[in-house]
């Protein structure tokens, strides 16, 4: 009996293999396409003889490289970070109090992206890349006018109250400010959306942490100098189990 058959036999890994390519025809990313799939390929493949698999290739794959490469740059970001705030405020234990916004600002982020149901591309890594250099600076103003407070003789308590306080308005205006200016470029193309949304979720939600979480692991993790303690620039709050020459 004739038939027809294929005209070429591809093999991956050294098993014969059959590549189906598609291209998306909507806005929707091709990730969220895949996780549309991907059910209903798993229910497909429950009834395939023994031995047949499948994998999606092409941009997932590429992704998934991506992925690692992207991960590595955030921890460098950090990293970076962590070490010019070391240098201005000439301690440790403070860098780590303003670090702190960066995980908690990604309970905003993907608690957003799960709740929105949007997939975590390339684009919302960048993002989150460089949301962590946003959110650090509420950190940054709240502990440098703590410091300030804290120089001139105000108690630890009263000092981490007026230093967030105090820089409430500027750090919500900025915040706000800056969503605003990116829901348009958010609604213009979905490649940007992901992006967009990382950042304007992890800034609403670590904006608001911030005023919380940074005046109280102020007040746990630093002690009030003496009287006579000399101010060379550097700030007179000394934290916990450092000494400052």
């Amino acid at each position: 009996n004739l038939g027809e058959v294929p005209s070429s036999i591809v093999h991956t890994s050294g098993q014969r293999g059959v590549t189906v390519r598609a291209r998306t025809t909507t806005d929707t990313p091709a990730l969220g396409v895949i996780e549309q799939l991907r059910p209903q390929i798993e229910e497909m493949a429950a009834d395939w003889p023994a031995g047949v698999t499948w994998r999606f290739r092409g941009e997932a794959e590429s992704s998934a490289e991506t992925f690692g490469s992207v991960g590595i740059a955030l921890m460098v970001a950090v990293g970076l970070v962590f070490a010019v705030l070391a240098l201005v405020f000439q301690s440790f234990l403070q860098p780590f109090i303003i670090m702190t916004l960066a995980p908690l600002s990604l309970i905003g982020v993907f608690g957003g992206f799960s709740l929105l149901g949007i997939p975590v591309s390339f684009p919302a890594m960048i993002g989150i890349i460089a949301l962590v250099g946003i959110i650090v600076n509420n950190g940054i103003v709240i502990v440098q006018v703590t410091n300030g407070h804290l120089a001139s003789g105000v108690a630890v308590a009263e000092a981490a109250a007026r230093g967030a306080g105090e820089r409430l308005r500027p750090i919500l205006t900025t915040s706000i400010t800056t969503v605003v200016g990116l829901v348009p470029l958010a609604l213009s193309s979905p490649a940007w959306y992901p992006l967009c949304m990382a950042i304007i979720l992890g800034l609403a939600v670590g904006t608001i942490l911030s005023l919380v979480v940074v005046p109280v692991l102020y007040l746990l993790m630093t002690r009030q100098s003496s009287p006579d303690a000399p101010n060379g620039g550097v700030p007179t709050s000394s934290p916990q189990g450092e000494t400052h020459a």
